[in-house]
């Protein structure tokens, strides 16, 4: 079997199942290895993840009876709908937890919503605040566009560093990330920092 054989093959399961206009077919990829194919599923309605996560386990185990490795990503496009305000996080105990600030972000994915947290460790927010006087951003305003830009960063990556917000949505800004924010991203010259 080639990679175009198997293409065609999860293709054709998929329109049997009306789940092929979910699949965005660009940024989808069908690869052929030595020892295995390694296929990418990218849809465009989260919503629609189940049944294609469904088709492609059948697949995997279908080829696998037939002595081929078959391993199957699926994961949704996700764009950031709101970023909501920083507040300080309770423990279990409903304590405060000092020391960073949590943001609740709603994700969207075609008819799917899905509620992440991104705690900011507050040496992040210190910095921030250190960095951004007098340019006219609150901290909470500040933050908050890190954090948008952290999460589109983070939602940008496919193949196998995807980031899955259903299965983890919970996320972390530290220093070093916030590093590699303002030398990757545009924050830091949206925020008006110099570097």
């Amino acid at each position: 079997m080639t990679s175009s054989e198997l293409e065609n093959l999860i293709r054709a399961k998929l329109q049997d199942s009306r789940l092929l206009q979910v699949v965005d077919e660009f940024k989808s990829q069908f690869l052929e290895f030595p020892d295995e194919f390694f296929v990418e599923l990218v849809i465009t309605d989260g919503a629609k993840l189940v049944d294609v996560e469904r088709i492609a386990r059948e697949m995997r185990e279908s080829l696998r009876k037939q002595s081929i490795d078959l391993d199957v990503i699926v994961r949704a496009i996700w764009t950031v709908r709101e970023v909501g305000d920083p507040c300080t996080p309770a423990d279990a105990s409903g304590n405060p937890q000092l020391g960073r600030w949590r943001v609740p972000v709603t994700l969207a994915s075609g008819g799917l919503t899905q509620q992440v947290e991104v705690d900011v460790l507050y040496t992040v927010v210190l910095d921030l605040k250190n960095r951004i006087a007098g340019k006219g951003w609150s901290e909470a305003s500040a933050v908050k566009e890190v954090v948008r830009e952290f999460i589109e960063m983070e939602l940008s990556l496919g193949g196998e560093s995807y980031w899955d917000p259903i299965r983890y949505s919970k996320r972390e800004i530290n220093g070093s990330a916030l590093s590699y924010l303002f030398m990757h991203t545009p924050v830091a010259h949206t925020l008006g920092i110099q570097l």
